[in-house]
This record gives C-alpha cells, sequence and structure tokens, in this order.
C-alpha cells in the first residue's frame, strides 16, 4: 500500500514540475509602430539582429518560424538577438489574437512584436514587398542582409540565414 501512495505522489510531483517547467516560459507580444522599432533596433547595438518579419496569414512564415526559434536558442549566448515583428492587421482582432497564441505556440521566447502600422505603409518602411522576410543587422544597427521571397525563382531558407549570421560573427 506504501508503495502505491509514494508511486501516485511521485507521479503528481512529475507532473507539478513538468507543468511550472512548461509555464515559467515567457513570451511576449506587444503592438509597437515603426518608429519604436527603430528606437529598440538601436538600443540593441552591440549585437546582431535577426528580425523575423511573418503574417499568420502566410504558411511559409508559419513553416519556417519554428526553425527561427531554434536557431534563436542556439545563438543565443554568441551575442545573436532575434525579435519577430507580425504583420498581422492590427484592426483584425481574431488575426491579432491568433498571432499572439501562435508566438506562445512556438515558444518564442525572443521578442514578439505586432507592428502598429497601416498594413502597406509598415511594408513600405520596413522596406519589403511580402512575408516572410528576415533582415538581419549588424552589431553597428545597419541592414546587412534582406532575405525575402520577392524573387519566385530565389527562395531564401534557414542556411541562407544562418550563412547571414555566421559571416557577422566572424567579423
Amino acid at each position: 500500500m506504501h508503495r502505491r501512495v509514494f508511486e501516485q505522489v511521485a507521479l503528481a510531483g512529475a507532473l507539478l514540475l513538468a507543468g511550472c517547467s512548461r509555464s515559467a516560459v515567457t513570451v511576449t507580444f506587444e503592438p509597437l509602430s515603426y518608429a519604436q522599432w527603430t528606437e529598440r533596433l538601436s538600443a540593441l547595438k552591440g549585437q546582431i539582429v535577426v528580425a523575423d518579419l511573418w503574417a499568420t496569414w502566410c504558411s511559409p512564415c508559419l513553416e519556417r518560424f519554428p526553425h527561427m526559434v531554434e536557431m534563436s536558442r542556439r545563438y543565443k549566448d554568441r551575442g545573436v538577438t532575434f525579435v519577430s515583428i507580425s504583420l498581422d492587421n492590427r484592426e483584425d482582432q481574431r488575426a491579432v489574437e491568433a498571432a499572439r497564441a501562435f508566438v506562445v505556440k512556438q515558444q518564442a521566447t525572443f521578442r514578439n512584436y505586432l507592428l502598429d502600422e497601416n498594413i502597406l505603409r509598415g511594408f513600405e518602411k520596413l522596406d519589403i514587398v511580402a512575408v516572410p522576410a528576415v533582415l538581419v543587422y549588424d552589431r553597428s544597427g545597419r541592414r546587412r542582409y534582406k532575405l525575402t521571397g520577392d524573387d519566385p525563382n530565389k527562395q531564401f531558407t534557414e542556411k541562407d540565414v544562418e550563412a547571414a549570421v555566421t559571416a557577422l560573427l566572424r567579423e
């Protein structure tokens, strides 16, 4: 009888620990304007910054996002900061909530933002035509790589993001 009670207590403890470790993951998702983005980027000088631009209505974005999360974990102790900027329509509450739920589900513990701009002006200010797009900034805050799917004959991959980060780490 004592053995059975011990097993139940051990199982309950394991479940409690598993639940605590999962809830210990903090994921943020906050609106920010383009001007605020440039301020945040400036504050990150000294680090390589990888900005993943995405939206929930973009299937390739959703497929690539987990790779960005994994890459962020590999590079977090090497002076590389990852951020995501959702370009979902800020006026569509369902889209905003779907984007928030997505970053939480992916356990994206880096900074996650919703661009708080008119979507067309947001694309223009970020100098992109479509998503997914990844912008990579060097330690001085200068954009060095713009990886996009604008050219249907040359789509970027996670290897391209990795190559950009590796090149900047070597400098």
